[in-house]
């Protein structure tokens, strides 16, 4: 049945009838769902086999008629261009001639081949034959014709005007209509075959002219009758296509639908002894109650005497992953799920990624007047989302509108963003008033540095607007956005691990609670941890240019050295921990604390390594000194069960080696990655200051630099100060290109694929496995959906 349909959409598609509005007013047939589904289905059964029996018999006639019309308008060419090959009117003239085969006398191209009169005794008679042929096959059926007779032909050939259709392929060819003279049946036979091979369709054509003349009126006397015979075909055709039409659409869903039904049965097991189907599979336990209303229902509607049974078993198959899921939140499920599907009860990273993600994307491309215009463009999306889902879009646009709510949250924490880096178009907005000022009755030298103003207080929100203008702006961004990329990084990758002690804590998993997140944790936080807080420890105070410390508190800061250089601290810190310098020095006691760190780092990284994998080993053999009865029983905290995070499946043989190999991995792996992932966050400063170095340099060399150029053209002549008006127009123009091909373009998937990646690599394998499989529940409206 589905074949037969796909054979309907085909006919359909091509009559040309897919628009609605050629339904006219044909009835639509309503399929009664009342009715059982063997009842419906036989109906339509029936009314396939009738349409496409009907369809295939037209169709039939269509191609007979077809085939007969082609051939006799070819044949009404034949006899119009042979009128050129035999010249009527010298045949009349030399019918009293002596024509004869290789000429006496004075040769005549005008004199006919064939003469139609008595002939001279000595005269040869030429049979000929007459046809059509493809043109582009023309020069070498005249070679194939020549070597074959060995010149023992003659032949002449004129070109049809328009592309006719082939009676056989019914395709549009150009033709030439050819004759060919010859002598002797044998060459008669050849020149056929050969006819046949290439193609060409060979027409009867009478030697007389009143012959020729009858036979055209015939031709075009049965051309007019299939005319009309053919357009009767063609309504009749079409009338029966278009009540197909009417209820292609219906029909097809119905027919999906019960295929769909007896796919599913096919996969049901068949009880012998009960004579009934048994069906094992997954469903919410949420939906339980549907289910079973639906079974009732179903019972009551079929009038089935036994109903149908629902129970829940027990099975060691770990069950599939289920998110409910809207057109919010499916995009960020999505990305997830791009990395991998979460294991069966796994928290779920989509979430957190939620606020994470775009945050992550706005920290990259931090400028509000970007991300207002990325948030106009996500507003349209999601405003006409009605009109924009009944559209056929291509895959990108499709992409684009299926994550518009990922982009609208994007546009925000862009904005969020830029405001906090004072940036619009990489111009700064006064908004509050500025501790620092510069003296503006002088002119300003190079080396001028702003006046401090302590009576003013710090700037409300984001960055002072006066650090766009000072000279060691770069040198200040660098350091706050690099600070600020670390300290979001540990912090992500904090909430990584947490999230893997709530794993182990749900599973049940104390060895992963205890001997993975703990040694992790103190070694993050006494490594990196320990970084982030001297950022944030040398931001609380008011350095001066110079200082010294003691052992007091509040320090002492008076002295010759400057702030220290927290990159140089920490490579102290690993180098000679117990003995910092003054350089070097922060806080009091900072040489204790540090060696105490280290020590506490460099410990977490054997217990990390070893005392998991020696429990499950010692697991391991007290379970086999103490073997169980039934041999399939395992205790929750058997070795199979934990070594692989408490994920893996139950009755796989335990080795030894193999959860060490998987130990090791895991624990080099995170030690390595403390230091590669932090680093990688750096992603976030250099991205944001790419974007906003590109908008300044946009703003500087094409918009600002096109201004300015107004009043040197005007002070010339105030008639170039009209021209520059364009000018300044074209400015503008490139200034947006850019802004939006560079920037808004470019840039912003670029943040996106960075967010990605610090998302699926930094973040995600702190905790998620990502090794299961989606619940893909019986649905018609799936269904339906992949067909379409």
């Amino acid at each position: 049945m589905e074949r037969k349909v796909r054979y309907f959409e085909d006919q359909i598609k091509k009559a040309e009838l897919g628009d609605q509005s050629d339904l006219g007013d044909v009835q639509v047939e309503q399929i009664d769902t009342k009715q059982s589904s063997k009842v419906v289905i036989d109906e339509l059964e029936t009314k396939f086999d009738d349409s496409e029996k009907e369809l295939l018999q037209m169709n039939s006639n269509q191609e007979n008629l077809d085939r007969n019309y082609n051939e006799l308008i070819e044949l009404q060419f034949v006899l119009e261009k042979d009128a050129w090959f035999f010249d009527e009117s010298d045949i009349q003239r030399a019918g009293q001639d002596e024509t004869q085969l290789g000429g006496q006398g004075p040769e005549d191209e005008k004199s006919p081949l064939v003469g139609e009169t008595t002939k001279h005794p000595k005269a040869v008679n030429l049979g000929f034959v007459t046809g059509v042929i493809a043109r582009e096959k023309l020069g070498a059926f005249e070679r194939v014709l020549w070597r074959a007779t060995r010149g023992n032909m003659f032949m002449k050939q004129i070109q049809i005007d328009n592309p006719i259709k082939d009676p056989h392929s019914g395709e549009n060819v150009e033709k030439n209509v050819f004759i060919i003279f010859f002598q002797g049946e044998r060459a008669q036979a050849k020149i056929k075959k050969i006819c046949e091979s290439f193609g060409a369709n060979l027409y009867p054509c009478p030697d007389s002219i009143e012959a020729r003349n009858e036979l055209r009126q015939h031709v075009l006397s049965r051309l007019e009758d299939l005319r009309v015979v053919l357009s009767r075909t063609k309504d009749q055709c079409r009338r029966t296509l278009l009540r197909v039409a009417a209820n292609i659409q219906n029909w097809k869903i119905q027919v999906l639908k019960e295929k769909a039904i007896y796919h599913t049965m096919n996969m049901f097991d068949y009880d012998v002894g009960r004579k009934c189907l048994i069906a094992e599979g997954w469903c919410p336990i949420t939906a339980i109650d549907e289910i079973q209303y639906a079974l009732r229902r179903a019972t009551e509607r079929s009038g089935a005497i036994v109903p149908s049974i629902l129970s829940v078993i027990k099975t060691n198959e770990t069950p599939p992953t289920y998110y409910k899921t809207n057109k919010f939140t499916k995009a960020f499920q999505d990305i997830i799920d791009s990395y991998g599907v979460a294991h069966y009860q796994e928290v779920n990273p989509a979430v957190f990624t939620m606020i994470t993600f775009p945050f992550l994307f706005g920290v990259m491309f931090g400028d509000l007047g970007h991300g207002f215009m990325m948030f106009c463009f996500a507003m349209f999306l999601v405003l006409r989302e009605r009109q924009i889902m009944q559209m056929k879009l291509d895959e990108m646009v499709m992409t684009c509108f299926e994550g518009r709510y990922i982009i609208l949250l994007m546009s925000l924490f862009a904005m969020y963003a830029g405001a906090i880096y004072n940036e619009t178009f990489s111009l700064p907005f006064a908004i509050f008033p500025s501790q620092w000022s510069y003296n503006a009755t002088i002119e300003l030298p190079a080396n001028e540095f702003a006046i401090f103003n302590p009576n003013v207080s710090a700037y409300y929100f984001g960055v002072d607007y006066n650090w766009h203008n000072a000279q060691n702006s770069l040198i200040y961004y660098n350091s706050l956005k690099m600070k600020l990329s670390v300290i979001m990084g540990i912090t992500q990758m904090t909430l990584g691990i947490i999230i893997s002690a709530f794993n182990a804590i749900h599973f049940r998993k104390p060895y992963n609670l205890f001997f993975e997140f703990i040694p992790q944790m103190l070694f993050l936080y006494c490594t990196f941890g320990y970084m982030c807080f001297l950022i944030i420890f040398k931001w609380l105070i008011n350095w001066p240019h110079a200082y010294t410390y003691n052992t007091s508190w509040p320090m002492n800061i008076n002295s010759t050295y400057g702030a220290p250089n927290l990159l140089n601290v920490m490579i102290n810190m690993f180098e000679s921990p117990g003995r910092p310098g003054p350089l070097y020095k922060l806080y009091p006691y900072q040489e204790y604390i540090q060696v105490v760190f280290l020590l506490i780092a460099v410990a977490c990284v054997p217990i990390m390594l070893f005392v998991k994998p020696l429990l499950l080993r010692r697991e391991h053999n007290k379970q086999e000194a103490y073997r169980l009865i039934n041999p399939e029983e395992e205790h929750e905290d058997m070795p199979n069960a934990a070594g692989a995070g408490g994920h893996s499946e139950h009755g796989e043989e335990w080795d030894f080696s193999e959860i060490m190999v998987h130990q090791m991995i895991h624990t080099i792996e995170f030690v390595l990655g403390a230091v590669s992932n932090t680093a990688s966050y750096l992603r976030l400063w250099a991205l944001s200051l790419a974007h906003s170095e590109l908008s300044s340099v946009f703003m500087s060399m094409v918009l600002l630099a096109t201004l300015s150029l107004y009043g040197q053209f005007y002070a010339i002549s105030p008639v170039l100060g009209y021209f520059q008006v364009v000018a300044i127009l074209i400015g503008f123009a490139a200034w947006a290109f850019l802004n939006f091909s560079v920037l808004l373009m470019m840039e912003s998937l670029s943040a996106f694929l960075h967010a990605l990646r610090l998302h699926w690599v930094e973040f995600q394998n702190k905790f998620y496995l990502g090794d299961g499989y989606k619940f893909i529940p019986f649905s018609y409206t799936l269904i339906l959906a992949e067909e379409n």
